[in-house]
């Protein structure tokens, strides 16, 4: 009896097999398309709300943006995605990313309509806080404790306004107490069940960590998110992103944008770059500058000068390789040809 075949083979192999089989040419064309139909699952679905991928062409991905912060965040994290695509697309799909206008603003309207008639279709119905807490009764100290609040004061309104304050804070207090709140174990303040601390004791100490990430970025500007969290456990690549992109935008505008030598020129460029010292170059310099010109400080009767110029074509560079190659061996020619002359 012969012996049966294993199982069919999945989908997800046989389809990258058949492209592959159309040439090469269909098969990036599906891979671009493919890029395309799942920008959400390469960089997350918060950006992809607010940055759209619009087109693939000639390994340049264009992009539209919601507003112009979503432009300078898409500035700054643009070799991050392009790494992220190529990834993705299994290859190198695209090499740089480009800013388009092509997409209507009622697009944009069409898609928060639709969240918005999903969201509301799920959400939970609130409960009416302010109707709770006047149902909550206030004992004799409480109403005392209200009217020693506004002795003094001259004006009878305000004094009203400060007791109806005080009642209502004390009666809030009381509800929250019923649904389980507790005292805050930092600063004795009511929250909920669930969380640790309070958000007022959160906020400090999400800004103690933010704080400690920019002191470590600015003692090494090139540090990446595995060398600060050994300074800063707390540290993510998120909050690690944010206060970089925090302080180029700091240190841009106090840097002149034709300086090229001075510390604060090069430790920028390291913060931007995630360059260390020893990787440090001039090509690396002027570009990174170039890059941030416009975050930068324009000195009186400056000029911008043209980008062909700041940065040399790939082509230009060529030629002017081939040129020097061509004369260190036209001066190596007339050196053997002179030593050879001497000789004979």
């Amino acid at each position: 009896m012969a012996k049966r075949t294993p199982g069919l083979e999945k989908v997800v192999s046989i389809i990258p097999k058949a492209i592959h089989e159309l040439g090469t040419k269909q098969e990036r064309e599906f891979y671009q398309h493919w890029v395309l139909w799942h920008w959400a699952d390469i960089v997350g679905k918060a950006y992809a709300q607010n940055v759209k991928a619009v087109r693939i062409e000639r390994e340049v991905l264009y992009v539209c943006c919601r507003n112009p912060a979503w432009s300078n965040e898409t500035r700054y994290q643009m070799p991050r995605i392009i790494q992220k695509v190529n990834n993705y697309a299994g290859g190198k799909m695209i090499k740089d990313i480009r800013l388009s206008r092509s997409w209507n603003i009622e697009d944009w309207e069409a898609h928060d309509a639709s969240a918005d008639t999903a969201a509301k279709a799920t959400e939970v119905p609130e409960i009416n806080v302010g109707r709770e807490r006047a149902k909550m009764p206030l004992d004799a100290a409480d109403i005392k404790d209200a009217e020693t609040v506004s002795e003094g004061l001259e004006d009878e309104d305000l004094a009203c306004k400060l007791r109806q304050l005080y009642r209502n804070g004390r009666q809030l207090d009381k509800l929250r107490r019923a649904r389980g709140w507790k005292p805050c174990p930092n600063c004795g303040r009511l929250c909920p069940p669930q969380a640790a601390s309070c958000s007022n004791c959160r906020r400090q100490r999400e800004e103690d960590v933010r704080a400690r990430i920019r002191a470590v970025l600015r003692d090494i500007p090139w540090a990446r998110c595995k060398e600060v969290c050994e300074y800063v456990p707390e540290c993510t690549p998120q909050l690690l992103n944010e206060q970089r992109a925090a302080l180029v935008q700091l240190m841009a505008a106090k840097v002149a944008v034709n300086d090229r030598t001075s510390m604060e020129a090069k430790t920028l460029v390291m913060l931007y770059r995630c360059l260390p010292p020893d990787k440090l170059t001039e090509d690396a310099i002027r570009r990174a500058l170039y890059e941030l010109r416009f975050n930068m400080y324009w000195p009186p009767d400056y000029k911008m000068p043209k980008r062909y110029e700041a940065i040399p074509l790939r082509h230009a560079q060529k030629r002017q390789y081939g040129k020097r190659a061509a004369q260190e061996k036209s001066q190596q020619a007339g050196a053997e040809k002179a030593e050879n002359a001497e000789k004979g």
